[in-house]
């Protein structure tokens, strides 16, 4: 189980890991960061996975680094914890980058690897004029991916895209296409690999989407799926929820939604398979919405919602400066 030695949020009364800004100091200009130019070059690459995606040919792609062998997950830990951040990266804040870049909350070290996912079919999000295209997205998020490594070089960072629109359908599909990845070329037998841990970080917008039964069919559909979902038995996954602020609701109107958010959660929150945790102040009003929207109305303000990489990712690639 996940353990959450943490602060307590005197809004709530929940309690949540903060990560602070410290986990963003980065060099922007640092010379391991691939250009927006040296990425178009995998253009192909990127639209050729997209199509074996798409077209079954494989359930989960690697995207980066540019080969599987470049991902390497360590063999020796009877378990490895793997924090999957999966999100429409349209565009990748700051918050993703923090997001992606935290300790677990329990506080107990490192993750052993991270992996940015992009799903290509979303429950509820469909591509709009005006949005990155999933080629655009997969070279921004292997812009982020450098971007943590430069920070933290034993981040072991991997991106992917994957067909699926839900968490607990991603979950069973990645913990097989891990096991194999694992089990490739090795004298070993499976039930000799690491057991993985997923660890699926996620805003409060998504953890709301997980918690509601129309994406089941029904409430004991959905009861059923996230005990297979949590269970040591099944997945064994967990999510870390982070806090977002400022979502068009007034102050009481939010806190109010965020109370039945967490009501409706209690069970998993008290076992310990989700955990709260606080972005810093001023990143939990970050959004790629926001982003999108200020670049459309030429407010400039826009580059402070995303990373730098990222910012000029997007002016050489002309982004969101059509109407959506």
């Amino acid at each position: 189980m996940v353990e959450n030695k943490s602060l307590t949020d005197s809004r709530s009364g929940h309690t949540g890991s903060r990560v602070r800004p410290s986990t963003l100091q980065v060099d922007p200009g640092a010379s391991t960061l691939r250009t927006a130019v040296a990425l178009s070059m995998h253009s192909a690459s990127f639209e050729a996975s997209l199509e074996r995606v798409r077209t079954g040919k494989s359930t989960v792609e690697l995207v980066h680094p540019p080969t599987a062998a470049g991902w390497s997950l360590p063999l020796s830990p009877s378990s490895l914890r793997i924090a999957v951040l999966d999100s429409s990266f349209n565009p990748p804040t700051l918050a993703h980058l923090a997001l992606a870049s935290a300790p677990p909350p329990d506080a107990s070290g490192t993750y052993d690897a991270r992996l940015l996912l992009l799903s290509v079919r979303n429950a509820d999000k469909q591509l709009k004029p005006g949005d990155a295209t999933y080629v655009q997205r997969m070279a921004m998020m292997a812009l982020v991916a450098e971007q943590i490594e430069n920070t933290h070089p034993s981040a072991n960072v991997a991106v992917a895209i994957i067909d699926e629109p839900t968490f607990v359908g991603k979950s069973r599909i990645l913990l097989a296409f891990l096991r194999q990845l694992m089990g490739s070329g090795q004298p070993s037998e499976a039930g000799s690999l690491p057991k993985v841990q997923l660890s699926f970080l996620q805003g409060f917008d998504t953890l709301e989407r997980l918690l509601e039964p129309r994406y089941y069919g029904s409430s004991d559909r959905m009861h059923e799926a996230l005990l297979a979902f949590f269970s040591p038995d099944g997945d064994n996954s967990r999510v870390v929820c982070a806090r977002r602020r400022n979502q068009g609701r007034g102050f009481d109107a939010e806190l109010e939604h965020e109370r039945n958010v967490l009501e409706s959660a209690a069970d998993f929150i008290r076992s310990q398979n989700i955990v709260i945790m606080d972005l810093d102040h001023d990143l939990q009003s970050l959004s790629s919405t926001d982003a999108r929207t200020k670049i459309r109305n030429g407010d400039s303000d826009w580059e402070s919602i995303v990373p730098p990489c990222i910012a000029k990712y997007i002016v050489e690639q002309k982004l969101y400066s059509e109407s959506e």
